[in-house]
């Protein structure tokens, strides 16, 4: 893994520091986008929490909160295919700290359903955490939902969880796409869905995955950078880069259009 700089990743990878350059707040109360870097995952959500308001901004006594990371592939955490186990660890403690009802970590993966949550670290990171559980979504736990306000999706297969949720937290990886361009918080969403094949093969799949935005809509989205896949995405293995850092946010389409471009140009070059 080769390493990139904070102010490379973001400036020239990311994009996010475009819409904090362009008027969103940096670490104010109503922010919208937070930036943060650092070596430690733990520190690092904290950071972005706190810049936040806490984590009581998001989940509350009581809650049922659904994790949504990338925890499709069953391959090696040093892919970068996955979200950064420790990343999600964090997050899932600081809801259990904020005393949510329960935690689950869900995914519909891609192939070797029954391995890929331990062959890319999930397991292992969130193993013994009181409160906390793993969910690999199959063919029944789906239920279709009218798309409002979709231009190509009308309706799609949702998991139930999501519907149920009191809280949506989504922990995209920053990774490469060979038919989206990049994988970021929207695309994330894919393993949400039950037929993630129709996107690809019936629409075009960035209108469809923008018609998806209008059904499933995170409370809080982190993308995790701290390593990143730059080639060969989403699956791997490929190129990948260190940057120490990641951007998180309420409202994905302040700044998703210029982060796609951004590291979609350079997964090119």
């Amino acid at each position: 893994m080769s390493s990139i700089s904070r102010r490379g990743f973001v400036a020239v990878s990311l994009g996010a520091a475009a819409a904090l350059k362009y008027g969103d707040a940096f670490a104010a109360d109503g922010s919208d986008i937070v930036d943060v870097s650092g070596s430690d995952p733990k520190k690092m959500v904290g950071a972005a929490l706190a810049a936040f308001g806490g984590i009581g901004r998001f989940v509350h006594s009581g809650d049922f909160v659904v994790l949504k990371a990338n925890a499709g592939f069953a391959n090696p955490p040093d892919w970068a295919t996955t979200t950064n186990p420790a990343t999600v660890a964090a997050v899932a403690q600081a809801c259990i700290d904020a005393k949510a009802k329960q935690v689950v970590l869900v995914e519909f993966p891609q192939g070797q359903a029954d391995k890929a949550f331990a062959r890319c670290g999930m397991t292992a990171a969130l193993d013994g955490m009181a409160g906390v559980k793993l969910k690999v979504l199959g063919p029944d736990d789906f239920q279709r939902v009218d798309v409002k306000g979709g231009v190509s999706v009308k309706s799609v297969e949702v998991a139930k969880l999501i519907l149920s949720a009191d809280v949506l937290i989504s922990i995209p990886a920053a990774k490469a796409h060979q038919a989206a361009g990049v994988s970021f918080g929207l695309k994330n969403h894919m393993g949400l869905i039950k037929d993630r094949q129709a996107f690809h093969q019936n629409y075009d799949l960035a209108q469809a995955v923008a018609d998806l935005g209008h059904v499933i809509t995170p409370n809080l989205t982190i993308l995790d950078a701290t390593r990143v896949l730059l080639t060969n995405g989403p699956a791997g293995p490929g190129d990948t880069a260190s940057s120490d850092a990641w951007s998180s946010g309420r409202r994905l389409p302040r700044w998703m259009r210029t982060a796609s471009r951004s590291l979609g140009s350079t997964a090119r070059t």
